[in-house]
């Protein structure tokens, strides 16, 4: 018989997952009841299984004899290609496990400065305790800053006092509320007034923020009077350097309630104001792309600190 006149075989119609863990499970076991054992299914189930396998490949994979099954030489040869078929399959599944309970292990933050002296480290403290494993990058970063950070895909997702503007590709949602407070150094005369209005402040240095900052926009709301516009003394960028200046008996300053916390404020007495003043807190994070396990689990952790102001 000549080639042109050899029969054409039949294309073999590819096996999936399943059906390799199955051939995969009688070479290992050597019969069909060990093997179904390995594999939390009846004997029968495997042998359709088998017999669908070796239709699909045309040929036969094991010679039955006395009720035994004995792996032709196809079978052995296909047997060496099984282990890395499922060394990956078993890796697929540890990383989406990995996933599903740590994200992929990092995390990277960012903040308006305001908040990295209490709100930002504790969340970061809680997160941490519930997840030890999980790699946290935290950077605060004015607000010109940071919305270029998180867009460029450098950040998981951004804490601030500000929403991007509208047609950004980033998006924006309002997670908690704080209320601004006075800060005075202990012993000056604001320490002993219940309440703080703009002009009790006249008189004394105060400290600000620029009138190009969220914080700076937000608190000329306060420091404007029928006696005018109060200018700060001391213009500052974020809360951080304000209470350093307050420590120092430099001034008095306006923050935000969650740029501090009362009990850790030492030389500094915090005073609310009137008229009262919040301020919102929004969560950024690109438009385009869906928060991780890991992000909406840090989320969470803060959501649970914002729900108790601790003013």
């Amino acid at each position: 018989m000549t080639s042109s006149t050899l029969p054409r075989r039949q294309p073999v119609t590819p096996l999936n997952l399943r059906q390799i863990e199955v051939f995969h499970a009688i070479m290992v076991a050597g019969s069909l009841s060990e093997a179904g054992r390995m594999l939390c299914v009846s004997q029968p189930a495997i042998s359709r299984v088998l017999s669908t396998i070796e239709s699909r490949l045309h040929f036969a994979l094991f010679d039955r004899e006395r009720g035994r099954l004995h792996p032709t030489p196809e079978a052995h040869r296909l047997f060496a290609e099984v282990r890395p078929i499922l060394d990956g399959v078993g890796r697929f599944n540890a990383v989406a496990a990995s996933l599903a309970e740590h994200g992929d292990g990092k995390l990277s933050i960012v903040s308006s400065p305001s908040y990295s002296e209490w709100l930002m480290p504790r969340a970061i403290q809680r997160f941490r305790h519930r997840h030890p494993t999980v790699r946290v990058h935290y950077r605060p970063l004015p607000f010109d800053a940071l919305l270029p950070f998180v867009a460029q895909g450098q950040a998981d997702l951004c804490i601030a006092s500000m929403p991007p503007p509208e047609g950004s590709e980033l998006r924006a949602r309002e997670i908690g509320q704080g209320n601004i407070m006075c800060a005075v150094p202990r012993g000056h005369p604001l320490a002993d007034v219940d309440e703080v209005r703009v002009d009790d402040i006249r008189g004394s240095t105060l400290i600000g923020y620029g009138s190009d900052t969220p914080f700076g926009r937000l608190s000329a709301q306060f420091l404007t009077s029928e006696r005018g516009m109060l200018a700060p003394d001391i213009e500052i960028r974020s809360t951080p350097e304000a209470m350093a200046l307050v420590r120092e008996g430099v001034g008095v300053a306006l923050m935000e309630s969650f740029g501090y916390t009362p009990d850790g404020a030492g030389d500094i007495v915090l005073k609310p104001i009137r008229p009262a003043l919040n301020h919102k807190i929004y969560l950024i994070h690109a438009r385009q792309q869906a928060m991780s396990t890991l992000a909406r689990g840090f989320v969470a952790t803060l959501a649970h600190l914002l729900a108790r102001n601790p003013e």
